[in-house]
């Protein structure tokens, strides 16, 4: 405003100026004549040009002057219009500096990297830059033009996120669908019966239904086939244990086996919580073979065993010396003594005395004995008698003998399976039961008769599935017997 008002003042001077340069140049006007009195006489003609010479001197003067004004005025209106066109020429500089500060603030990162973006940003840049004033500068709109382009920037963003999100998705179903079909192989690989199959088809296809029906990543991987796996190979050991004949199956695991019945077998494999290791099963059917073992009487429960007896074989490792079940079940058929265990040693004595007075018969008789030795112990068999008689007044008489014989019963067993023995049926009775019969006295008088080291033929029944380790360990077998909980 001053500077306004001080130009306006400048220009009042100037056009007074120049009224007054117009009104010394104009001649003067005569005034009207007047009727007065005669007019003074004419001064000297020298004294009329002194006057003209000092009014044009003022003139000149005055014309200096105003030219001095005007020029003084001229300089500064130019600099008052300079200054004001510098002020106002900063002015849109500095709106135009704010506005491109703002259009940088905005316009950035990622969104600046867009071809929209970019040309967007080049456009407002453009605008800011023609601007002619100020009011220009600021009716562009930076922010309105950053939200329009952010916007698309933003549903742009979104769909490329939706995009690999979805990459991902698909990705995760794939990996997830085929670990599915991996995990379901080995149990359809199986001799499956029909319907179990049918189930795990079933299972599987619906897993892999709710696979590619998911909606995100973590339904995908919160899918676990393991707990229908884990059913699913249940049913199928229920089926193997339910179509094995008899009452028992095996059960081996990491190379160990152990008999149970059905029920304990389905209970043990039911019990099992991860069916990666219920896998590890395998079930067998019990077939009982017969084995002849040769052991000595202190690895064969001191050789005090019956047939029919339920045992448990051992053996001990050859490597760490440690003891460990073979089988956990078995029965005996027949435990047998070698004949060389049974040399009998007979040994007999008899005698016979008679006296008599006047006329008398006396008639005495003596009985023979023989014993049996097998090892330390001597058992009695046998018996003679024989008779004489006289008649006298007076007699009396004595007489007495004896022998010793042995006999081998491997040879008498040979003469009779021969025939070359009289008697052999009364042998044979005789004989019968006689390793039964000798342990059984053993126990019955608490002496042992047998050495440790006479070597027992024990024929045993187990399960097949036992006997490699048996044959494999047979030098170190341990038999136990079974004692069954009344």
């Amino acid at each position: 405003m001053v500077v306004f008002t001080v130009a306006e003042d400048i220009e009042a001077k100037i056009r007074r100026l120049r009224e007054l340069g117009k009104a010394s140049a104009e001649p003067e006007t005569p005034p009207t004549p007047v009727s007065k009195p005669s007019p003074p006489p004419k001064p000297p003609h020298r004294t009329r040009r002194l006057g003209n010479i000092r009014e044009r001197e003022k003139k000149k003067r005055i014309i200096i002057g105003a030219a001095i004004l005007i020029i003084v005025i001229l300089v500064v209106s130019f600099a008052a219009y300079s200054w004001y066109s510098g002020q106002k020429e900063r002015k849109l500089k500095d709106a135009k500096q704010k506005k491109l500060a703002e259009l940088n603030s905005y316009f950035k990162g990622d969104l600046l990297k867009t071809s929209y973006g970019q040309a967007k940003y080049n456009e407002l840049k453009a605008q800011i830059e023609a601007a002619n004033s100020v009011e220009e500068v600021k009716a562009i709109d930076i922010k309105s033009a950053y939200l329009e382009v952010y916007q698309k920037y933003k549903a742009e963003l979104e769909e490329k996120q939706r995009q690999e999100e979805l990459k991902r998705l698909n990705q995760a179903k794939e990996e997830k669908k085929m670990e599915i079909k991996l995990l379901f192989e080995p149990l359809l690989a199986q001799p499956l019966p029909q319907q179990i199959r049918d189930h795990a088809l079933q299972v599987e296809n619906e897993l892999l239904a709710q696979v590619e029906n998911a909606s995100s990543i973590t339904v995908v991987n919160s899918t676990d086939p393991a707990p229908y796996l884990l059913q699913l190979w249940r049913e199928y050991y229920t089926y193997k244990v339910d179509s094995i004949q008899g009452d028992y199956v095996v059960l081996e695991f990491n190379g160990q086996k152990k008999i149970y019945t059905k029920e304990q077998a389905k209970a043990v494999l039911s019990g099992i919580q991860d069916y990666t290791v219920l896998m590890g099963y395998n079930v067998k059917k019990v077939q009982f073979v017969k084995m002849a073992l040769l052991l000595t009487r202190d690895r064969v429960v001191g050789g005090f065993i019956e047939p029919g007896s339920k045992i448990m074989i051992f053996a001990q490792n050859s490597t760490t010396k440690r003891y460990f079940q073979i089988a956990d079940l078995g029965y005996i058929d027949t435990v047998l003594l070698p004949a060389d265990a049974g040399i009998i040693n007979l040994n007999e004595q008899q005698g016979s005395s008679s006296s008599s007075s006047s006329t008398s018969t006396s008639q005495s008789s003596s009985s023979s004995q023989s014993s049996a030795n097998a090892g330390d112990t001597t058992v009695s068999t046998g018996g003679s008698s024989s008779s004489s008689s006289s008649s006298s007044q007076s007699y009396s008489d004595s007489s007495s003998a004896s022998y010793y014989y042995s006999v081998n019963l491997g040879e008498i067993m040979k003469a009779i399976s021969s025939g070359k023995i009289q008697g052999s049926e009364e042998a044979i009775k005789q004989l019968e039961n006689y390793g039964d019969n000798l342990l059984a006295l053993e126990r019955r008088l608490q002496l042992q008769n047998v050495p440790n080291n006479v070597p027992f033929l024990v024929i045993v029944e187990v399960p097949s599935v036992y006997v490699p380790d048996v044959l494999t360990h047979i030098n170190t077998v341990y038999i136990g017997e079974v004692i069954e909980e009344s």
